[in-house]
C-alpha cells in the first residue's frame, strides 16, 4: 500500500512523523509530498491559509485545532528519515494554561498534560535535541527534562519563548547550565505581564525576547518594551499580529540594529526614515 504525506511546515511536522513510522510498521511505503498515485494520503496543515491546498484523506495540524492522532500512532517514535533533520523531536509537555486569545494553543486539542521522558522521541544517533513545548516550565516534572537533556549531553534547539513570568533563580540557573544552538527565547506579549517580566529578564541568560505588537499595545508601549529588553541586555524580535504596514515598519526598524547607534529606541526610531 501506498502512503503519501503532505505537509505546509518548512522544517519538520511531528504528526507525519509518527504517522509514517505507524505506515511503515505495517510494510506500507510512505512518500512526502509525491506527485505520484497513492492509496492513501494524510495532510498535517500549519497555517489556516493552506487548509483547502492538499487533497487528501485525513486532515490534522494546527489549522484544524481539534485533530488528534490516535493513541496507536501517538505514542510512535518519529521516522527521523522523512525530514533531512540532525536532531531529535518532540513534546515532554504539551499544554499551556494561559488563556491568550491571540494564542492558537489554548484552543487545539492535546494528546494528554502528562510529563513525557525525552527517551520517548529522542535518537541516540543525534546530538541535539528540539523541544517543542509550548511552556516546558508548567511542567511540574520540567527539571526532570533538563536532567535526561545533561545526562545524554545534548544540544537544545528551542525556538518557542520561555515564559519570564514562571522564570525563578532555579529556573535561571537551569537555563544556564544547558547548552542551547544559538541563543535562548523568551516572550514579552503584554503591558500587563511587565512586573513579572522583568524580574524574569533580571535572572535569566542573555537570549532574543519576542515582543508581540499590534494586538493590544500602543507604539509608545512597544518602543518602552523594546527599551526595557535592551537595558537588561537582551536581543529584541518582533511578532507583528496584523502584518499591517506600520507594524512592519516597526519590524523592519528594529530588525535593522540601526537603534544601536543611540542612547535610546525612542530617539533612533524618530530618526529613522524608511
Amino acid at each position: 500500500m501506498r502512503i503519501n504525506l503532505y505537509t505546509d511546515a518548512p522544517k519538520h511536522n511531528l504528526a507525519l512523523m509518527k504517522i509514517s513510522s505507524f505506515q511503515k510498521a505495517l510494510g506500507n511505503e510512505v512518500m512526502l509530498d509525491a506527485p505520484l498515485f497513492c492509496d492513501y494520503s494524510y495532510a498535517s496543515i500549519l497555517y489556516e491559509k493552506n487548509a483547502q491546498k492538499y487533497q487528501a484523506d485525513e486532515y490534522g495540524g494546527p489549522a484544524f485545532p481539534a485533530s488528534l492522532l490516535p493513541d496507536e500512532v501517538e505514542n510512535m517514535k518519529p521516522d527521523y528519515t522523512l525530514f533531512p533533520l540532525d536532531y531529535s523531536l518532540g513534546y515532554t509537555f504539551r499544554p499551556c494554561f494561559r488563556k491568550c486569545s491571540f494564542c492558537k494553543v489554548n484552543k487545539m486539542s492535546h494528546p494528554d498534560k502528562k510529563h513525557h521522558s525525552i527517551w520517548e522521541f529522542h535518537n541516540p544517533v543525534f546530538k541535539k535535541i528540539c523541544l517543542l513545548n509550548n511552556n516546558t516550565f508548567f511542567d511540574k516534572q520540567w527539571k526532570e527534562t533538563f536532567e535526561e537533556i545533561w545526562e545524554a549531553k545534548l544540544i537544545v534547539i528551542d525556538e518557542n519563548g520561555y515564559d519570564l513570568r514562571l522564570i525563578d533563580e532555579e529556573k535561571a540557573s537551569v537555563l544556564q547550565k544547558t547548552k542551547f544552538q544559538g541563543q535562548i527565547h523568551y516572550a514579552w506579549d503584554l503591558m500587563e505581564n511587565e512586573s513579572n517580566v522583568l524580574t524574569g529578564l533580571s535572572l535569566v541568560p542573555r537570549g532574543t525576547v519576542y515582543i508581540l505588537i499590534g494586538y493590544n499595545t500602543t507604539e509608545e508601549e512597544d518602543i518602552y518594551r523594546c527599551q526595557k529588553v535592551k537595558e537588561y541586555g537582551h536581543d529584541i524580535y518582533i511578532m507583528p499580529y496584523n502584518q499591517s504596514k506600520k507594524e512592519k515598519r516597526f519590524k523592519r526598524f528594529i530588525d535593522s540594529f540601526t537603534w544601536r547607534k543611540y542612547s535610546t529606541i525612542q530617539e533612533a526610531f524618530n530618526n529613522y526614515t524608511r
